[in-house]
């Protein structure tokens, strides 16, 4: 792949960018795959030490059983924070078998979904494809995805996350490219923090079969949610000092901070900390005055930087 490719100059002579995003897994209260990851993730809090609170995660089993909370209150939440500080974002929408294992669970034409849908556009949010864990590397099945998550959320697509971060060089990128997305934002690590092979901004990588240039734009990730607290398995306190520690050597080379914080982790007591990580870092970064931006917005300014590109359709940049 390519070496770092870190644009100096962003927009509005920011020192460094900003990269909000949410992957979509789940929507849904009362679904039961959820009640079971709910009453697993109690049986690990008992026996393995994973960080949590047993009372809070029974009450949550309990509530979604009984009253379960209404869909889409969560995208809320998260939506009003990322506005307190004028900061955008962008939603990856599963696009799988529905019910598989690893697959969505919520079908593309839900009312549910359509709601949240709505609520992310009008926040000027964007919406991408969060590749499926079955359509792993099949240029063909990720165009499919790519058209039907456009055609059902009614908006260009251009950007796409892997499910679960997979990820295989080049055969990802190869096919990515191929289906016709613009950019990914798959590439780091569920188990650990900060730049993946010291890649601190955008770059487009080269094909090691034909030593080209691949058409797509890699946006690397910095700090996700669940390798804070599921993999690493820290505290509130312990988490923010982490986040912090693998984003401000980005900062400090001018790079791209790339946070992925999940939809069904915000407005549930259970997850306080999970939420509280989140505002806590997006008010230290927002003092910084970063650009922020979504992935096609950051996507649109690099190939304008690099190759005179521009996509007319991201007026903000062009």
């Amino acid at each position: 792949m390519s070496m770092p490719n870190v644009v100096t100059r962003w927009p509005k002579n920011a020192p460094f960018a900003l990269f909000l995003s949410h992957d979509i897994d789940q929507i849904h209260d009362r679904e039961l795959f959820r009640v079971l990851a709910d009453l697993n993730h109690i049986r690990r809090l008992l026996t393995q030490g994973e960080t949590g609170h047993l009372g809070l995660a029974a009450a949550r089993v309990l509530r979604s059983l009984v009253k379960p909370k209404r869909t889409g209150t969560d995208v809320e939440v998260l939506l009003e924070l990322e506005a307190r500080f004028g900061f955008s974002s962008t939603f990856f929408i599963l696009h799988d078998p529905y019910w598989s294992r690893q697959g969505p669970r919520y079908r593309l034409g839900s009312s549910g979904l359509a709601r949240i849908v709505a609520m992310i556009k009008a926040a000027g949010g964007e919406i991408g494809v969060h590749g499926g864990y079955y359509r792993f590397n099949n240029a063909d099945a990720y165009r499919e995805s790519l058209e039907m998550v456009g055609q059902t959320c009614g908006v260009p697509v251009v950007g796409i996350r892997n499910h679960l971060l997979r990820f295989s060089f080049p055969e990802t990128w190869r096919a990515q490219a191929a289906a016709g997305f613009r950019y990914d934002a798959t590439f780091g690590w569920s188990d650990r923090l900060g730049a993946r092979d010291g890649q601190y901004g955008p770059f487009q990588p080269i094909d090691p079969a034909t030593g080209r240039t691949l058409d797509l734009t890699i946006l690397p990730l910095t700090v996700m949610d669940a390798t804070l607290f599921r993999h690493l398995r820290l505290s509130g306190a312990e988490a923010l000092a982490a986040a912090w520690e693998a984003i401000d050597p980005i900062i400090a080379r001018g790079g791209l901070v790339s946070l992925l914080w999940h939809n069904n982790y915000f407005d549930e007591p259970e997850y306080r900390d999970w939420q509280w990580v989140y505002e806590e870092l997006l008010a230290r970064l927002a003092a910084l005055q970063p650009w922020c931006a979504t992935g096609a917005e950051i996507d649109a300014w690099f190939r304008l930087q690099t190759n005179g590109e521009c996509n007319g359709k991201i007026s903000r940049v062009c």
